[in-house]
């Protein structure tokens, strides 16, 4: 537990700021200062850069067998997520989610998920995913 977070506790940061700026948006935030919702939007993706510094160091601290189902992993898991996400945006446009759910008004709903929360969760469970997938083949 303790590698877990100090792996990923930049990927956590990541997330409560976002999910603060989007949650305190539409009523806080957009009233400050242009360059204050600037850093407010452009943070959260400094902590990524910082996330993805320590998860590097974590698998380069690896032996060549974990190394390899850790890389394996996270290539799965990125790929999945960023083909997840575009789909979701696609079949968005083209109005499946409004088809499918008709007694939800277009404003009333937001089916969005191109949040830092929405993309962590996405990364988490993909990455036990392909982790699963991955150490089995090695097993």
């Amino acid at each position: 537990m303790w590698t877990d977070w100090k792996v990923n506790r930049w990927l956590f940061a990541a997330t409560i700021m976002s999910g603060l700026c989007d949650i305190l948006f539409r009523s806080h935030v957009q009233q400050w200062p242009l360059w204050l919702r600037t850093v407010a939007a452009v943070l959260p993706f400094v902590a990524i850069l910082f996330w993805m510094r320590s998860l590097s160091n974590w698998v380069r601290g690896m032996d060549e067998l974990h190394r390899r189902i850790a890389s394996e992993a996270i290539l799965f898991t990125t790929s999945a997520t960023f083909f997840f996400v575009l789909v979701w945006q696609r079949l968005e446009e083209v109005g499946v989610f409004q088809a499918a759910f008709p007694g939800i008004p277009n404003s009333a709903a937001s089916w969005d998920i191109d949040t830092i929360c929405h993309v962590f969760l996405l990364l988490t469970f993909f990455y036990f995913l392909g982790y699963h997938l991955t150490n089995r083949r090695y097993q």
